[in-house]
């Protein structure tokens, strides 16, 4: 990872802090549920950046996040395997395969959103949680509806803007 990509990286994981936390103030913890905003900037900087700095925006926004209370346990626990899925499959299928950005995206959130959906059904499982095994289905697919909408279109936007950007300057190496 070259210098600039460690700065642009360390760009978007604060981002991935503040922009949640923006939402929170502005509506409360049911914001962030419904818009989705700690998931931009993982897309985006994965896509931008390569996996590897997608997965460490979305750690670190992840481990901060908690620290200052959004989100908190448990969701951030599974929040954890669903960004990291979508930091390594956009960032693998755009970033290092050049595939088409939307189908790079929604192959992206429908991984993520998978793992998140198994994940959650093993600790209802293990753990015997009062939540029927489709509580993450439901919500993903309902609730969370404006967040998605909000990703498939901003996201695209915004990598090529800033991919556009990034080229006719230096680039990021």
């Amino acid at each position: 990872m070259t210098t600039k990509q460690l700065i642009y990286t360390a760009l978007f994981a604060s981002i991935g802090i503040v922009l949640p936390q923006a939402f929170h103030f502005i509506g409360g913890s049911t914001l962030g549920i419904v818009f989705l905003p700690m998931h931009l900037p993982v897309f985006i900087g994965a896509m931008l950046l390569g996996p590897l700095s997608g997965v460490i925006i979305a750690i670190v926004s992840l481990t901060i996040g908690v620290t200052i209370g959004m989100p908190t346990m448990p969701i951030a626990f599974f929040m954890v395997f669903e960004m990291t899925t979508y930091a390594l499959v956009s960032g693998y299928l755009y970033y290092k395969k050049s595939l088409n950005i939307f189908v790079s995206l929604i192959i992206a959130k429908i991984s993520g959103m998978i793992v998140s959906l198994i994940v959650i059904n093993i600790a209802v499982i293990l753990f015997s949680l009062a939540l029927p095994p489709v509580f993450g289905t439901i919500a993903m697919f309902t609730v969370s509806i404006p967040g998605i909408v909000i990703q498939l279109i901003l996201v695209p936007i915004i990598v090529i803007r800033v991919k556009g950007a990034f080229e006719s300057n230096e680039g990021l190496s």
